[in-house]
């Protein structure tokens, strides 16, 4: 069930490949969705494009990501970690309370308690693109209300999920088309 209340969605890296899959399917529910790109003219493309196609989407493109991220409610990361801290700096004030998900590179616990580190008042959950399953990320999270809410979220937006397992941290697979 979609959310009475549109909820805002900001995504920081709109035009990595998780970004763009994201906002693609994300737009087709009750969200409003703020783009962020360290390359604008990308995102503003993706906004334009996403505002075309989708009747009732409803999709801006901002060139700052503390804006974007104080008028969320949810925060998605897809950039590189490499910029993780740089990105935590510049919007942790505003990230509090908020569920912050956050595209890593491994399925090791250690790096989802690295991002909570840098984000130690938001819910944090981890996605993972899985090696062994192409088209499958895993949602990894020790929040687990924020974790069935980001899986409801996908699943309500015709992104494809399936519950595929449970792990010593609560995780889900959640297969995610062009991911």
């Amino acid at each position: 069930m979609s959310p009475i209340t549109k909820q805002t969605i900001a995504i920081i890296g709109s035009s990595s490949k998780a970004g763009t899959s994201i906002a693609k399917g994300l737009c087709k529910g009750n969200y409003r969705l703020l783009l962020f790109d360290d390359n604008c003219d990308e995102a503003r493309l993706l906004s334009d494009e996403i505002n075309k196609s989708v009747d009732g989407a409803d999709v801006d493109c901002l060139e700052c990501t503390h804006q974007a991220s104080w008028e969320a409610d949810i925060i998605f990361i897809t950039m590189n970690t490499d910029t993780l801290k740089e990105i935590s700096e510049k919007i942790v004030n505003v990230a509090t309370q908020k569920t912050v998900v956050v595209a890593l590179e491994s399925e090791r616990k250690t790096d989802l308690k690295d991002v909570e580190s840098h984000f130690p008042n938001s819910k944090v959950v981890g996605m993972i693109s899985s090696k062994n399953k192409p088209g499958y990320i895993i949602l990894i999270s020790e929040h687990t209300s924020a974790l069935n809410s980001i899986q409801e979220m996908l699943f309500q937006s015709d992104i494809n999920t399936s519950l595929i397992e449970q792990t010593k941290y609560t995780g889900i697979q959640v297969q995610t088309p062009g991911v």
